[in-house]
C-alpha cells in the first residue's frame, strides 16, 4: 500500500512538474515573443526615449532634426559666453565667441546609437528607455589656442603692467623726466592653461585670478616726448583773413635728446632728472614786425599817361586794382589775376591796341602802361621777377627793355616777394596824368638798385608808298606809322648803403619788331575850271598837301618821338600818336599840340578824326605796348 501511495505521489509530482514546465515554457515563449515585439517596435529613424542634450528632448527626432535642434540650443547657450579674469585689481572680460568648438554631431550620434544596434538589442534599449530620461553633456572645447590668445589680447589683459613708464613735466625753463619702474605683467602661457581648464569644466562663472610674471623696464620714448614738446620758431606775419592783422611770432622750444638719454641711463628707477629747455627766437618777432612793417619805400616809379580819355580811364582802373595789394613772403603777384578781365562791365573803355601788329580798337587799351610802371617799381625794389614779356614795338613811356606787356589769356606780369617781410603795392594817379607805383616793405640791408639798358641792335624801318585814288596828285598821308626795331639787354645793379657796387646781373633780353611806315600818295588828277577855282584848289593843296608831306617826313624820323618830328605839319597826328604812350610820355605830344595850332596841321587833326591820317592819331591813343582786347599784343 505504501508502495502504491509512493508511486501515486511520484506520478502526481511528475505531472505537476510537467505542468509547471509547460507553463514556464509558455511564459518564456510569451516573454520571448513580447521581447521580439519590443525589438520590432523600435523606430530605426528616430531617437529612442527621452534623451536630453543642451536642455532639448530629442525623443522622436530624426538624426538631422536632432543635430539642428542641438546646434540651435547650444548656440543660444554659449552665445556671448565670457571668462572673467582679475588682474592688478581690475576685471577683464575675455569673449569666447568664435573660440569655442562644440561637437554636436558626435553627441547626437551617441544619442542615436541607443536602440539602433542589432535587432535583439533593441528590445532591451526600449525597456531601458521606459525607465526614465537620459541626459547627455555637450562639452565645449578650444580647438585653436591661437584664437584664445587673440581673445585675451582683445580684452586688454596684455596691456596690464604694474610698472611705471617714464614721464615728463614741463617746467618754466626745463623738462623734468621721471624714470619708470619695473612691474608685473600677465603670464600669457599660464593664463591660457587656466582658461582651458575652465572650459573643460564648462565653468564660465568663476572669476579667474590672472597669473602674473615680472615685466621689463619700458625704455623712455624720448623722440615721442621731443615731438610733443618741440615747437618750430615762426616769424610774425599777417593774416589775410583778418584784414592783414599782425599774427604774433612763435618762439621755438626744444631740448637735447642725447643729453636726456644719458641722464636717464644713469638714473635709478623712479628717479627724476632735469634737462634744460632750448628756446629759439624767430627771425621776425612780433615787436620787429610792428616796428618794421611797410617801413621803407623799396622802389617807386612814375610815368606820364598820355592819349585819349578812354585810355587814361583804363590806366586809372588797372592801377586802382593793384593799389593796396599785400604780398606775404613767398607769395607771387599776378597782374592779370589782380586786375581781372578787362570788360565793359568792369568800367573799361575802348582804346587803340595792337593785334598781330595792326592797330585796332579794343577794350582796355592802355593797361600795359600800369604793368610796365609797376614792373620798374618792382625792379627797383629788388624783387624776383617771375614772368615778364616785352611788347612787339618799343614804348617810350619807359626806357627800352623796361616794359611789361599783358593780355587776358596771354602774357602776364608776375613777381614774387622774396624778401623777409610783407610788401604792399601803392598806386596813385595825379591830376597831371602821372601814374606812380610804389612798393613798400622793409629794407634790412640798405641796398639800392639801378636798372640800365644796352641797345644791342637797331633795325630801322622803311617807308612804303601806296597809291590812293581818293587823293589828288601831290597829296599824301601816313596810314601806318613806322616803328624802329631793337634788341636790348637790361641789367640790374645792386649797391650797398655806402654806394659801393655789389653786383650787376643781366635782367631781361627784349626784342622789338620794326614796322614799315606806309604813306598813301594821291593819284587823282586835278581839274582846272577858272582862275578862282585854281586859287581855291591851290589853297586846298597847300593845306592838305603840307599836312600830308610833313606827316610823312615826321613819321620817317627815328621813332617819331622826337620833338623835331613834332615840328612838322603832320606832327599833330604824331601828337595823337602820343596817345599810344610812345611819344606821349616824352612830352612830344605837347609840341605836337602846338604845331597842331597851325592851319595846316589843323586839317591833319581833322583828318586824324576821320581815321585816315587819323589812323596815326589812333596809333597815338593805342599803347604800342598792348594787345588783344586789353590793348595788348596778341601775336
Amino acid at each position: 500500500m505504501e508502495q502504491i501511495n509512493q508511486e501515486m505521489n511520484e506520478n502526481r509530482g511528475s505531472r505537476l512538474a510537467l505542468r509547471i514546465g509547460i507553463i514556464a515554457g509558455a511564459v518564456v515563449v510569451v516573454l520571448v515573443a513580447a521581447y521580439l515585439v519590443c525589438c520590432g517596435l523600435v523606430d530605426q529613424d528616430t531617437v529612442l526615449g527621452h534623451a536630453i542634450v543642451s536642455g532639448v528632448d530629442l525623443q522622436g527626432m530624426t538624426y538631422d532634426e536632432a543635430v539642428e535642434a542641438v546646434e540651435a540650443a547650444s548656440q543660444e547657450a554659449y552665445d556671448g559666453v565670457v571668462l572673467t579674469v582679475e588682474a592688478a585689481g581690475e576685471t577683464y572680460q575675455v569673449e569666447l565667441d568664435g573660440v569655442l568648438s562644440l561637437d554636436v554631431e558626435a553627441t547626437v550620434e551617441t544619442v542615436f546609437a541607443r536602440g539602433h544596434g542589432s535587432f535583439l538589442t533593441r528590445g532591451a534599449a526600449l525597456l531601458q528607455s521606459l525607465a526614465g530620461q537620459r541626459v547627455y553633456q555637450l562639452q565645449p572645447t578650444v580647438g585653436d589656442q591661437e584664437l584664445l590668445r587673440e581673445a585675451i589680447d582683445r580684452s586688454g589683459l596684455l596691456a596690464v603692467d604694474t610698472g611705471e613708464a617714464t614721464t615728463y613735466e614741463l617746467l618754466e625753463d626745463s623738462i623734468l623726466l621721471t624714470k619708470g619702474t619695473v612691474g608685473q605683467v600677465v603670464d600669457t602661457t599660464a593664463l591660457v592653461e587656466l582658461m582651458l581648464e575652465a572650459v573643460a569644466n564648462d565653468d564660465f562663472e568663476t572669476v579667474l585670478d590672472c597669473p602674473m610674471t615680472d615685466g621689463d623696464l619700458e625704455e623712455a620714448d624720448l623722440e615721442a616726448i621731443y615731438e610733443e614738446i618741440y615747437t618750430e620758431p615762426v616769424d610774425a606775419t599777417l593774416d589775410p583773413e583778418q584784414d592783414y592783422a599782425i599774427v604774433d611770432a612763435v618762439t621755438g622750444v626744444s631740448f637735447d635728446v642725447d643729453e636726456a638719454a644719458e641722464a636717464l641711463a644713469n638714473a635709478e628707477e623712479g628717479d627724476a632728472v632735469e634737462i634744460a629747455l632750448i628756446y629759439t627766437e624767430p627771425d621776425i618777432t612780433t615787436e620787429l614786425m610792428e616796428e618794421n612793417l611797410f617801413r621803407d619805400v623799396l622802389g617807386t616809379y612814375s610815368t606820364y599817361v598820355s592819349g585819349t580819355s578812354n585810355r587814361r580811364t583804363n590806366v586809372q582802373l588797372s592801377a586802382a586794382a593793384c593799389d593796396g595789394v599785400i604780398l606775404l613772403p613767398g607769395e607771387t603777384f599776378s597782374y592779370n589775376d589782380t586786375v581781372g578781365e578787362r570788360t565793359e562791365a568792369a568800367g573799361y573803355k575802348t582804346a587803340a591796341a595792337y593785334s598781330n601788329g595792326d592797330t585796332v580798337q579794343e577794350l582796355g587799351g592802355g593797361i600795359c602802361q600800369t604793368s610796365s610802371t609797376l614792373y620798374n617799381a618792382v625792379l627797383l625794389a629788388n624783387l624776383e621777377i617771375t614772368e615778364r614779356t616785352n611788347h612787339t614795338y618799343a614804348s617810350s613811356y619807359v626806357p627800352l627793355g623796361q616794359d611789361a606787356t599783358v593780355s587776358w589769356g596771354g602774357p602776364d606780369f608776375k613777381f614774387t616777394n622774396d624778401s623777409e617781410y610783407p610788401i604792399k603795392i601803392v598806386t596813385s594817379y595825379s591830376s597831371g596824368n602821372t601814374l606812380t607805383c610804389t612798393i613798400y616793405g622793409t629794407n634790412l640791408t640798405g641796398y639800392t638798385v639801378e636798372v640800365t639798358n644796352e641797345v644791342l641792335a637797331t633795325i630801322n624801318y622803311s617807308t612804303v608808298q601806296k597809291s590812293d585814288s581818293s587823293m589828288y596828285v601831290g597829296q599824301s598821308s601816313v596810314s601806318v606809322e613806322g616803328e624802329t626795331g631793337y634788341r636790348v639787354q637790361t641789367y640790374r645793379s645792386i649797391y650797398d648803403a655806402d654806394g659801393n657796387l655789389i653786383s650787376t646781373t643781366e635782367e631781361a633780353y627784349s626784342v622789338y619788331s620794326k614796322r614799315d611806315q606806309v604813306v598813301l600818295v594821291g593819284t587823282k588828277e586835278w581839274v582846272t575850271t577858272n582862275n578862282d577855282d585854281e586859287d581855291d584848289d591851290e589853297d586846298d593843296t597847300g593845306d592838305t598837301g603840307s599836312s600830308g608831306d610833313t606827316g610823312s617826313s615826321g613819321d620817317s624820323g627815328d621813332t617819331g618821338s622826337s620833338g623835331d618830328s613834332g615840328s612838322s605839319g603832320d606832327s599833330g597826328s604824331s601828337g595823337d600818336s602820343g596817345d599810344s604812350g610812345d611819344t606821349g610820355s616824352s612830352g612830344d605830344s605837347g609840341s605836337s599840340g602846338d604845331t597842331g595850332s597851325s592851319g595846316d596841321s589843323g586839317s591833319s587833326g581833322d583828318s586824324g578824326d576821320t581815321g585816315d591820317s587819323g589812323s596815326s592819331g589812333d596809333t597815338g591813343s593805342t599803347e604800342t605796348e598792348t594787345a588783344g582786347g586789353d590793348g595788348e599784343q596778341s601775336e
